[in-house]
């Protein structure tokens, strides 16, 4: 199975579940089924999906190749401002399961600030598949293509479990997060690119007459 299958049947399996289940009990059912553990490791796992989660690639591409250390900004960047204009622009003010549902109705992990408006998109489902789609395009390993895959999953999980969104929302996250990454990597798969994006850092090594030097002077 390629690799945009399997992104792709995840993501139509995110978006028919949404249009057959009710938004307000899907939650109350995940939510609902809290225990104390999983709220600890929920509360961990959807900071993957915070946009911060680019930094780290950045650096690490940086000595890979500047083109991918490049792509992986223009991500972050894209991400965002797709996310933004569906938030803050197109769906403005549309309520969150707190607003929807009332507070009463839902469990709250403590340490975690559960906003009231702005649902659609999930912004950090948006950047998990992102992410992970990016890491599956670079990586040629199967194993750790359904890691990355996986762990998106868990994020989206946890943005409904935390009761910060609906399914429809994290559905809406995975559909921009996987398009502006695939957008993206065929873009800079088709153009040409400059000698300096084929570069990368490299780490200071010390050459070879001082480490045989080095071994004079000890054998002296």
């Amino acid at each position: 199975m390629s690799t945009m299958v399997a992104y792709a049947s995840v993501i139509c399996s995110l978006v028919l579940g949404a249009l057959i289940i009710d938004k307000g009990q899907c939650v109350l059912w995940i939510n609902g089924h809290n225990h104390p553990i999983l709220d600890t490791f929920f509360k961990v796992i959807t900071n993957l999906g915070d946009g911060l989660i680019f930094l780290p690639i950045i650096l690490i591409l940086l000595f890979v190749q500047f083109r991918f250390a490049l792509m992986a900004v223009m991500l972050m960047a894209g991400n965002a401002l797709m996310v933004s204009l569906f938030k803050r622009v197109l769906f403005y003010g549309l309520e969150r399961p707190r607003t929807f549902l009332g507070e009463n109705l839902l469990h709250f992990v403590p340490g975690v600030e559960v906003y009231g408006i702005n649902s659609f998109p999930s912004g950090h489902t948006a950047t998990a598949f992102s992410a992970a789609l990016f890491i599956a395009f670079l990586n040629g390993n199967k194993r750790i293509r359904i890691l990355a895959l996986f762990t998106a999953g868990l994020v989206a999980y946890s943005r409904m479990y935390l009761a910060q969104h609906f399914l429809i929302d994290v559905a809406g996250g995975a559909v921009i997060g996987t398009s502006v990454t695939y957008i993206l990597w065929l873009v800079f798969k088709n153009i040409h690119n400059p000698k300096w994006m084929t570069m990368k850092l490299s780490l200071p090594q010390k050459s070879a007459r001082t480490g045989s030097e080095s071994a004079t002077n000890h054998t002296a």
